[in-house]
């Protein structure tokens, strides 16, 4: 039984280890492969910043007020804030001294989750072991998942991670091989994620497996997935109510809900290239053309189509339903317009197709390689090699080099594939070995013909923890930066780039210091406080920025730097200069040379131990104070003829105001800060409390679909057959 045992988990063990392996690649080519796009400035400064959160007891972290624009955990939804294994992630991350070792250990993490479910899923497919080892290292390499999400949209490696898990534990319910419970538990967890992509393959894997469990007359099985997937779905308000309550004021509101633009958007052809790992699809990217072989898949999969026992498949396709449909639905998806509601870019969900497709492709796979005919199987593997390298070569002919290189070694693997299904009983080994070196042998190809992923923004932002809040943390009190370096994200001006972050920081870096900064990374801006600051989603500002903010937003206010109670303000000289503004009277100059001014507020702040930062005439406030992350108080002698207060935080729906238990009207003013609106005549203590839209609606929710997959849980367990048992000894 040991025996039997190791043996059994070599595969597995050669998937973990090959993946892990491979994965560690283009962090010895480059250093800043995994550190670009979004996780640089967003998910590690944000991951950080919530593994401190969690540690102090914020949990769930549903908002923080001093991050201003980031700070909306809730309605950004793409944290992942309920699910639980993200706090790990994020203890790890906030743990680490150095954000970019950290993050690529994690993201090591996650590639092989991703690689070891693809495994299960094809085993559970009836795939061989070899076949299914081979299938699932190459996933997590497939030029998407790593040029893109392993690079720069870390939440999207997550929720991919989880699909084939998902996918995995759904179909043994269907087949009764799990408790619909657990079924519950993995749908729960690619909702609680956050990310859509995760939830939008819930519902596709899910429905894909309704209708194989239909084709196969599984009804009892069909009851207990929609059961198991129905309750799942009930988590899905208290994930995502904040995000649509919250949107209609943020830049998500902005356009059209169905548009194309271009972007991210691979045409039908491109997909000749999936085994061509030099060829660059002719996609429009994030910063211009795209740069990688974004659609690539393995460089075995064209190759072995002509060798192939599609034979086997004949007659007995009912049972594989589940991954014919996912990669049509998704073959579909990945061909639509470049936005449909909040899904955009369908590059993004390639890899779900290529998920499908390999399930099938190491089912087939199992049946071995056909051995007759091999003149004319010879020549359609030379053809789908060529043929798609001489189109590539032909949209860039200054890719010679890499295209030849590229299809060299195609052509080397394929034919040492076709040596090893020849070696008798070792064959399948062999073969699986071929192509599992042969996946490592492509990523260390691509990485020395490509590198990083130039058509991700580019950052080169530092890393190390210590370093950051020794530069950084002498900046005092709330910190507004005014500043844009987007022309110099380009490889010819990254040492340019770099020495910028002696002075600023992009993003949301600054929640890896102790210092309270306006400027965050987010894809949730409220749209009001971007405009007054005329400031992008990723932090950086135009020149009228830095005018706004000495100016007050309305003719009674006071200027919108006192409204957010700013005491450093970092600008950058050229855009000082650009925008015309010296700060008027009660700020300091402490910093000044030809790339940053640093002014820093000479006069005391009223209420300092309060977000409070405005009371109309005749107001008087005794006192008041922060209760945490989420709660104002603000002790009121006379609110004389009423009107409105203004608070230092944005308005988010959410607030709550009361006044002697009785609610105030919360709005937010025409910068997007927070307003109560005072009665008149009145006195007493004002308590100001944040909780997310749509909460209790959402633990109601929630609680139900738990109640329901502990039911079917109970009534879906695997009961011991009475006869057998009897008859034991």
């Amino acid at each position: 039984m040991p025996r039997r045992s190791a043996r059994r988990a070599i595969w597995p063990l050669t998937v973990v280890v090959a993946t892990a392996v491979f994965a560690t690649i283009p962090k010895l080519v480059t250093t800043w492969f995994y550190q670009r796009g979004d996780t640089a400035v967003q998910f590690a400064p944000t991951w950080f910043h919530l593994g401190e959160l969690v540690r102090g007891g914020s949990y769930p972290p549903w908002m923080d007020p001093s991050t201003w624009a980031g700070g909306n955990y809730a309605a950004e939804a793409l944290f992942g804030i309920y699910d639980p294994l993200n706090i790990p992630v994020w203890l790890v991350m906030s743990a680490g001294s150095n954000l970019m070792t950290t993050m690529f250990l994690v993201k090591l993490v996650f590639m092989v989750l991703l690689a070891l479910g693809t495994y299960l899923l094809c085993r559970e497919y009836d795939a061989e072991p070899w076949a299914a080892a081979s299938a699932a290292v190459a996933l997590p390499f497939c030029g998407f998942t790593l040029f893109w999400d392993a690079a720069s949209w870390a939440s999207g490696l997550v929720a991919f991670a989880y699909t084939p898990w998902v996918w995995y534990v759904l179909r043994r319910v269907l087949r009764g091989t799990a408790n619909p419970f657990w079924g519950f538990v993995l749908g729960a967890l690619a909702v609680t994620q956050g990310n859509p992509y995760g939830v939008l393959a819930l519902v596709v894997v899910g429905l894909a497996l309704v209708v194989e469990g239909l084709l196969t007359d599984n009804r009892a099985g069909v009851v207990k997935l929609v059961g198991a997937g129905a309750c799942a779905a009930l988590l899905l308000p208290l994930v995502f109510l904040p995000l649509l309550d919250t949107s209609g004021l943020t830049v998500r509101s902005l356009g059209a809900l169905i548009a194309n633009t271009g972007k991210l958007q691979p045409k039908a052809g491109d997909f000749l290239q999936a085994s061509n790992p030099t060829a660059v699809p002719p996609i429009i990217a994030i910063t211009g053309p795209n740069t990688v072989p974004a659609t690539y898949l393995a460089w075995f999969v064209l190759p072995f189509l002509p060798w192939l026992r599609w034979g086997e498949l004949r007659g007995r396709l009912r049972p594989y339903a589940g991954p014919l449909l996912v990669s049509v639905v998704y073959l579909g998806l990945v061909l639509a317009p470049s936005k449909l509601w909040q899904f955009r870019w369908p590059l993004r969900v390639t890899e779900y197709f290529y998920l499908g497709l390999l399930v099938l492709f190491a089912r087939v796979l199992s049946q071995g390689l056909a051995t007759g005919r091999r003149r004319e199987r010879l020549l359609g593997s030379a053809v789908l090699i060529a043929f798609p390298a001489y189109l590539a070569w032909a949209g860039q002919p200054a890719d010679l080099h890499k295209l030849a290189a590229g299809s060299a070694l195609v052509v080397v693997l394929t034919a040492g594939a076709l040596l090893a299904a020849r070696l008798g009983s070792q064959r399948t080994v062999a073969l699986a070995g071929v192509l599992i070196v042969g996946t490592g042998l492509t990523v260390a190809l691509q990485l020395a013909s490509f590198g990083e992923n130039k058509g991700s923004r580019v950052w080169h932002a530092p890393a190390d923890v210590a370093t950051l809040r020794a530069h950084f943390d002498g900046r005092q009190g709330t910190v507004a930066q005014f500043s844009d370096f987007r022309a110099l994200q380009h490889q010819s001006t990254l040492r340019e780039l770099t020495a910028k972050w002696r002075y600023f920081l992009p993003g949301s870096l600054y929640d890896v210091t102790d210092v309270a900064a306006v400027n965050h990374y987010t894809g949730m801006g409220l749209v009001r406080f971007e405009r007054s600051l005329c400031m992008s989603y990723d932090g950086f500002t135009k020149p009228c920025g830095y005018h706004s903010i000495f100016q007050p937003p309305a003719p009674s206010l006071p200027p919108l730097a006192d409204l957010m109670k700013v005491q450093t303000i970092v600008v950058g000289t050229k855009q000082a200069k650009a925008a015309k503004t010296t700060p008027p009277a009660g700020w300091t100059q402490v910093t000044a040379n030809g790339q940053v001014q640093v002014y820093r507020r000479s006069q005391a702040l009223p209420w300092p131990a309060s977000q409070l930062s405005f009371v109309p005439n005749g107001v008087q406030v005794a006192a008041a104070g922060s209760d945490g992350l989420r709660h104002q108080h603000v002790d009121l002698t006379t609110t004389a003829n009423g009107g409105q207060a203004v608070f230092a935080m944005l308005g988010w729906p959410g607030w709550r105001a009361t006044l002697h238990g009785r609610a105030l009207p919360v709005g937010r003013d025409s910068a997007g800060l927070l307003t109560v609106t005072l009665p008149a005549n009145s006195s007493g203590r004002l308590e100001l409390t944040y909780l997310p839209p749509g909460l209790k609606a959402g633990i109601g929710a929630a609680a139900l679909g738990l109640l329901g997959a502990l039911a079917l849980g109970w009534f879906g367990r695997r009961r011991k057959d009475p006869v057998a048992t009897a008859a034991r000894p």
